[in-house]
């Protein structure tokens, strides 16, 4: 089993070990070693001496997300008897909770009250624990809690669930404390008690043995920490907990022999992974990816966001140039050239405040099975090797489109060339059109962009072949959604993803009409966008502002999927329907159609006029061919 992802990312704990238990407003927290989290409904606030003040309840959100000090057990239980040490639910800290339930848990209090005594009375103890353990001993908490109306009764005298905290019913909610009296009362906020409770835990554990990670003996860890993707996240990355199934029988007779990691090693690994998804990762359709820098705290380009989005939340990152280019009107006919040139400006100063040695690494996350989460991408390289491979992906994958403005704000969506996340290349390839967006099945979502994840982190690798082609089927199906779907979210990234994988002479597309010239997809492919351009211009009238009227779908788009398969064939079919609009056209508009498609035609001639299906190359030839003919137009309409 590789664990060099276990060292790394214990590394980047140490690391940022300085922040841990920090809290900053709403910003991602770094647990403590032995801490975990959870969502509190209840708060309870005691004095120095143990005796009640106060309780509320809680309104579920960020506020409500309580750090608490757990063990292996309590970290993992999901049956059975494993109170947390301070924080946990009624059941385990409430010793009244039979009487007002008729529900036994005389074990579970007994349980937790040993557990709570023992820190207490142990070295590592703290004010604060004992003044909750002298109140709790009382065994009058939901007494307390029902007196003052934070708990609602039956007429039977009961607890009832059908009163709900959260959504959740009563006997199970959960308790955090405040002990007034100290400069940090909220006992989840105090760095002491945190720091306190790692070194108790620490002296109980007695099982030592080789960790597999660093190579020493050392404490070991039986149940590894849950919760990685988000908090209600019961999927481990390392569990062996299968003892009758083949886990790891058939290769080893115990567990420990599959592997061992220390305890102060994976609880520093998963605290750092879990903090890392929560402040930069990309957790969507059910997976989770993260990259980061492993040896400073310096900020790094995201790589699931297309080019336009990827450097937003760097700090580092100059943008005062792009607002620029939003207010100069001067810009708007050219936003792809400006955009380029102040992109590479901040570019070039980002990469300048890269060191040498910089090391990142990216890592990517899947649920194997409910329980189970695997690692199904992970990669470790310099800093200046992945900006340099991230670049490459931006500027060898981008296209002309749109990019739309914020909802309810100032700012206007405007064409510029850039490059599409990989979602949105799995949406492209198998999407299907809900409203006014793209949708696909999860996994699949997840399977396309683990594909694409070493196609961006290694230079020169391509994009699969497949994936390419089953985003040129989808967009050679352009009545299957409207024209703007179909337009910007799959033909613009498709062709995207063909110039991706482009190799002629080192060139990106710039003379790609000229360079295939006699290349029959592509001239196909040309021959459609005069057909299509030609309708809409007889067809479509415009609005004063300039806007194109909507109207019915042309014929060359009513036919695309069967031209794509047999295009000589369907060609004629699309020419005789054209007849009745070529009357529609002024003289110019259909002189300068008819020389375009004698130009294509000639060089078609003889090179390939039948009807062997089309290959994914017609499509920029497509695309390429209409924004020439509409640019030629303009120029004539100025």
């Amino acid at each position: 089993m590789r664990l060099a992802w276990l060292k790394t990312l214990a590394d980047t704990y140490d690391v940022h070990s300085h922040l841990a238990g920090v809290m900053k407003n709403d910003q991602p927290v770094l647990l403590p070693l032995s801490h975990s989290t959870f969502q509190a409904q209840i708060e309870v606030t005691i004095d120095e001496e143990g005796n009640f003040i106060q309780a509320k309840t809680l309104e579920k959100g960020t506020d409500s997300v309580t750090m608490i000090p757990v063990t292996e057990d309590s970290a993992a239980r999901s049956s059975g008897i494993a109170p947390h040490p301070l924080c946990d639910k009624l059941c385990y800290i409430a010793g009244d909770y039979s009487l007002y339930t008729g529900t036994k848990k005389e074990d579970c209090y007994e349980s937790y009250m040993k557990q709570l005594q023992d820190w207490v009375e142990s070295e590592e103890t703290h004010p604060m624990v004992r003044a909750v353990w002298n109140y709790l001993k009382k065994r009058s908490l939901i007494q307390d809690l029902t007196k003052h109306q934070v708990l609602k009764l039956e007429e039977s005298g009961k607890l009832t669930d059908k009163v709900k905290i959260q959504g959740s019913g009563q006997t199970g909610a959960n308790v955090r404390f405040i002990v007034y009296g100290f400069d940090t009362p909220c006992v989840w906020k105090n760095q002491e008690l945190y720091e306190k409770y790692d070194r108790y835990y620490q002296k109980k554990m007695r099982k030592e043995q080789l960790c597999y990670v660093t190579g020493q003996i050392n404490s070991c860890s039986e149940k590894h920490p849950s919760k990685i993707r988000n908090s209600g996240d019961k999927s481990k990355l390392i569990s062996g907990n299968d003892e009758s199934g083949f886990t790891y029988r058939g290769r080893f007779f115990s567990k420990d022999e599959a592997v061992s990691v220390g305890y102060v090693v994976s609880q520093k690994a998963h605290n750092a992974l879990k903090w890392l998804i929560q402040k930069q990762g990309y957790t969507r359709d059910g997976s989770a990816v993260v990259c980061w820098m492993t040896n400073r705290d310096m900020q790094i380009p995201d790589m699931m966001k297309d080019s336009i989005h990827a450097c937003t939340e760097l700090d580092e990152f100059d943008f005062d140039a792009f607002d620029e280019m939003e207010a100069n009107e001067s810009n708007r006919n050219d936003t792809g050239k400006y955009f380029a040139e102040q992109f590479n400006r901040a570019w070039n100063g980002y990469t300048a405040k890269i060191k040498v040695d910089d090391r990142i690494a990216v890592m990517a996350l899947d649920a194997a099975t409910t329980g189970r989460l695997s690692i199904s991408y992970y990669d470790e390289m310099g800093a200046k090797q992945y900006m340099d491979a991230l670049l490459h992906w931006q500027e060898h994958c981008k296209w002309r489109r749109f990019i739309k403005g914020e909802k309810g704000g100032d700012k206007k969506g405007y064409f510029c060339e850039y490059s599409p996340a990989p979602r949105e290349m799995a949406l492209a390839a198998f999407g299907t059109q809900r409203s006014n967006w793209l949708e696909a099945d999860a996994r699949l979502i997840r399977a396309v962009t683990n594909r694409l994840l070493p196609c961006i982190t290694k230079k020169g690798m391509k994009i699969p072949r497949d994936l390419i082609q089953a985003a040129a089927r989808k967009a050679s199906m352009p009545q299957s959604m409207d024209d703007f779907v179909w337009y910007n979210d799959v033909l613009c990234v498709a062709c995207a993803m063909i110039r991706f994988n482009y190799e002629k002479g080192g060139k990106l597309m710039d003379h790609f009409l000229e360079d295939h010239i006699d290349d029959r997809n592509v001239l196909f492919g040309r021959l459609l966008a005069v057909y299509d351009y030609m309708e809409q211009r007889a067809m479509f009238g415009y609005d004063e502002d300039g806007t194109r009227k909507e109207g019915r779908t042309t014929n060359a788009k009513r036919y695309w999927n069967v031209y794509s398969n047999r295009p000589a064939k369907t060609f004629q079919t699309i020419k005789q329907n054209m007849i009745p609009y070529e009357k529609k056209l002024s003289d110019f508009e259909l002189q300068k159609f008819q020389d375009w498609t004698e130009e294509i035609m000639v060089h078609l001639a003889g090179k390939g006029f039948d009807n062997k299906a089309l290959s994914e190359m017609y499509l920029p030839g497509y695309y390429l061919q209409t924004e020439y003919m509409k640019q030629a137009f303009q120029k004539k309409e100025q």
